[in-house]
C-alpha cells in the first residue's frame, strides 16, 4: 500500500477542538507559519479548526506534533492519510464553500472509498481519504457553490453503501483559509 503523496511525503490531518483564550485567528496564523502546514482553516461543526500537513516520515511528524505544532497551540486529534497517493484527497484543492465529513465505515474503508469515487469523483469538488482516527475511518471533502448545495452533497454521501455514523463540519474558506506555499 502506497500511503505517500506523489511527492513522497506523509500526509496528516488535525481536527482541533480546543481553542484557547487567544481565539481562532491567532491560532490559525501561528500554526500556518510552522513547517509542513499546507492548509489550515476554521470550520463550524464537529471541529473548529482543520489542517493538512506533510512530513518526510512519521518520526518527523511526531517531532513536529510534540514540538512546533504544540507550541503553536495545536492540542487535538491527529490522523494519517493511508491513501496519500490518491490525487483526490481532502484539502488539496476545493472551493470556498465546503464540508469535511468524518465517517465510520461499516465495510472495508478501502472498498467504501471506491464507492465514494463512483458517486462523487466526476462531479468535482470532492476528495476522500482512508485515515487513522479514533472514531472514524474516512475523511471526505465535499464542495459546492452554496452551503445548501454542500448539505445536499453530505446527505447524498450518507446514502452510499458502507457509510455509517458521520460527523460534519462546514466552512466558507473565502476569507478564512490559509494555504502556505
Amino acid at each position: 500500500m502506497d500511503i505517500r503523496t506523489k511527492d513522497g511525503e506523509l500526509e496528516a490531518y488535525v481536527f482541533e477542538r480546543h481553542i484557547g483564550p487567544e481565539g481562532i485567528d491567532p491560532l490559525k496564523e501561528s500554526f500556518a507559519t510552522t513547517e509542513g502546514v499546507r492548509f489550515v482553516g476554521q470550520f463550524v461543526g464537529a471541529f473548529t479548526l482543520f489542517a493538512r500537513v506533510v512530513a518526510d516520515d512519521l518520526s518527523q511528524l511526531q517531532r513536529r506534533i510534540s514540538g512546533e505544532y504544540w507550541e503553536a497551540g495545536i492540542r487535538s486529534d491527529w490522523s494519517v492519510n493511508l491513501t496519500g497517493a490518491r490525487l483526490a484527497a481532502p484539502k488539496r484543492a476545493s472551493p470556498d464553500i465546503c464540508a469535511l465529513v468524518c465517517a465510520r465505515a461499516s465495510d472495508d474503508p478501502f472498498e467504501v472509498i471506491g464507492r465514494l469515487d463512483d458517486r462523487f469523483l466526476e462531479e468535482g469538488a470532492y476528495g476522500a481519504a482512508v485515515v487513522t482516527a479514533r472514531d472514524f475511518d474516512l475523511l471526505v471533502d465535499l464542495g459546492a457553490d452554496t452551503v445548501e448545495e454542500v448539505v445536499d452533497r453530505v446527505l447524498a454521501l450518507r446514502e452510499v453503501s458502507g457509510i455509517g455514523r458521520t460527523a460534519t463540519a462546514v466552512a466558507d474558506l473565502a476569507d478564512n483559509a490559509i494555504r502556505p506555499s
